[in-house]
């Protein structure tokens, strides 16, 4: 069986780390915007982190652990992706990938 040049090349590989879909939930459930640091989506992170501390003290953590519970189903969808072989980028959310 010979490759035809139609044939497109593999997604290139993910930067950053893996990660077990559950890990990932937690570390951002708990840390914020950790486990997106993980799976390498390191901006998505810091932005995730930065949003909950700074939101933190006026609304009494309320909007913090909103933030955290997105940030947490979002990093499990991507984990679960990364697991699937898909390259995630940079600011893809839930089940997308690019």
């Amino acid at each position: 069986m010979t490759l035809d040049s139609q044939t497109p090349s593999p997604p290139p590989p993910n930067s950053g780390g893996g990660g077990d879909p559950i890990l990932i939930l937690l570390l951002n459930l708990f840390l914020f915007g950790v486990g997106s640091i993980v799976i390498g989506q390191k901006t998505k992170g810091i932005v995730f982190i930065i949003a909950a501390l700074a939101v933190a003290i006026p609304t009494c953590g309320t909007a913090s652990l909103a933030i955290s519970a997105f940030a947490a189903v979002d990093g499990f969808l991507q984990a679960k992706q990364r697991a699937a072989g898909h390259a995630i980028g940079e600011w893809t959310f839930f089940n997308t990938h690019r």
